[in-house]
C-alpha cells in the first residue's frame, strides 16, 4: 500500500534585518505635566474608594486622609463589622528623559 505525501515545502530564506544599539544615559523624575502622587484605599469588601486627593496635599497628609476614610468606612458607612479589610494603591508619576536625541518618540498607547 502506498501513502499519499503532501509535497515539502522549499524553507522562505529569512531576510535579514541589521540594526543599531547603543547605550544613552537616561534620567528618572517626577513628571512635570502630572500630578506627582495620588494615595488611595479601596474596601476589599465593597470596592468603595476613598475620595479623590487634594493635589495640594503631601504625600504624608494624603496617606492619613486615606486611613481616616478607612476607619469611616468600618465605622460608620459599614457598622456592622464587615468592612475590615482595604488596600492602598500610592501612585507616582515619572518620567524618563534621553541625555540626548534618540531618535522620535513613541506614542503613549506603546507599550
Amino acid at each position: 500500500m502506498r501513502l499519499h505525501r503532501p509535497p515539502t515545502r522549499q524553507p522562505v530564506a529569512a531576510v535579514a534585518h541589521r540594526r543599531r544599539y547603543r547605550y544613552v544615559e537616561m534620567n528618572l523624575a517626577p513628571d512635570p505635566e502630572a500630578t506627582p502622587y495620588t494615595v488611595h484605599a479601596t474596601c476589599l469588601a465593597c470596592g468603595d474608594q476613598s475620595p479623590e486627593p487634594e493635589s495640594s496635599e503631601s504625600i504624608t497628609g494624603q496617606h492619613q486622609r486615606a486611613q481616616r476614610w478607612c476607619t469611616s468606612h468600618a465605622a460608620r458607612d459599614h457598622p456592622d463589622g464587615r468592612h475590615l479589610r482595604y488596600t492602598a494603591t500610592v501612585t507616582l508619576r515619572w518620567l524618563v528623559t534621553p541625555a540626548e536625541d534618540i531618535g522620535p518618540s513613541a506614542s503613549p498607547q506603546a507599550g
